[in-house]
């Protein structure tokens, strides 16, 4: 199952068994509670992680929450299109996987003839927490 994501440019499709929850949220402010396992959360915008010219103003965001080893990732974006139960998606060629660093791309869905690229989104919270 997959979930199709919206930052401010662009859409992108993640795993559903990646994400352990998604909330709703004001503020950024609000994601440095715990959880109820007295972890923090750490929040990050997956927009401008992705591409620095994806930037939102949106004031309610929707936070996709990525567990770690020891930490909480909440992936900030734009908004939470649908979930597809029995998607197909495509790996990417080896050739092009190979040359891209990070390599959060894995493949690419196709969604009412616009092509969707599939991230990693437990690579892409493992990279945020070393920035």
């Amino acid at each position: 199952m997959l979930i199709i994501i919206r930052t401010t440019r662009r859409r992108y499709a993640v795993r559903h068994d990646d994400v352990a929850a998604l909330r709703v949220v004001a503020r950024a402010e609000d994601l440095h509670r715990q959880d109820v396992a007295g972890r923090p959360y750490v929040g990050v915008e997956l927009g401008p992680l992705l591409d620095p010219a994806d930037r939102s103003d949106a004031q309610r965001r929707h936070a996709l929450i990525v567990p770690l080893r020891r930490r909480n990732v909440a992936l900030l974006v734009d908004a939470v299109d649908t979930l597809i139960e029995h998607a197909a998606p495509q790996p990417l060629p080896s050739l092009l996987r190979d040359r891209l660093r990070p390599p959060w791309a894995i493949g690419a869905v196709l969604i009412n003839d616009q092509l969707v690229v599939q991230l990693d989104i437990r690579e892409v919270a493992r990279s945020a927490l070393l920035l």
